[in-house]
């Protein structure tokens, strides 16, 4: 059920679709996340956990991140994301981060509540909590759209190099 994919490369390929393209892969791989499943979220979550535990050097906190991350930004995408079309997970796990894609059926990027706006709100939390996080954004396109995330492990920033790379695929 899980797709490996296979170089990813800087190019115009990967503007166009948003891709962060930063280093070497270490374990790229696509979890489609079918809609009769009866609890994609946990799907979800417990894939991008296997995949991280596979490879190796990865603290737990990153993990935790990671997993939180893929939890709030598929129950985002369950929640509000309407049009028929699959829900996937990929992640791409470098030697200093992780990114995480989210792709749904909606091309509707999200609204974010600012601090303040409703304090009591129940909702409305998980894009906030994810760009927290690391960096996020999200690239639409015909067939809705994806949710980028980048978090970095335990420790480690991005360098000049990488969020300058960042700015010319106009994603920071």
């Amino acid at each position: 059920m899980t797709e490996t994919r296979t170089g990813l490369d800087v190019g115009p390929a990967a503007e166009q679709g948003g891709e962060l393209v930063l280093g070497s892969v270490e374990n790229p791989a696509r979890q489609p996340l079918p809609a009769e499943s009866a609890n994609p979220v946990k799907v979800a979550r417990s894939y991008a956990e296997s995949v991280l535990t596979e490879v190796t050097r990865i603290d737990a906190d990153h993990v935790d991140d990671v997993v939180l991350a893929v939890s709030e930004l598929v129950t985002n995408a369950i929640c509000h994301a309407v049009g028929e079309g699959r829900l996937s997970v990929q992640l791409a796990v470098r030697p200093r981060w992780t990114h995480l894609y989210v792709t749904d059926p909606d091309p509707t990027v999200p609204e974010t509540t600012q601090p303040g706006d409703d304090d009591l709100l129940l909702s409305g939390r998980g894009v906030p909590i994810v760009g927290a996080l690391g960096l996020l954004w999200f690239v639409p396109s015909d067939h809705g759209k994806t949710a980028h995330s980048v978090i970095t492990r335990t420790g480690e920033k991005l360098t000049d190099e990488e969020r300058e790379a960042l700015v010319r695929l106009q994603i920071v």
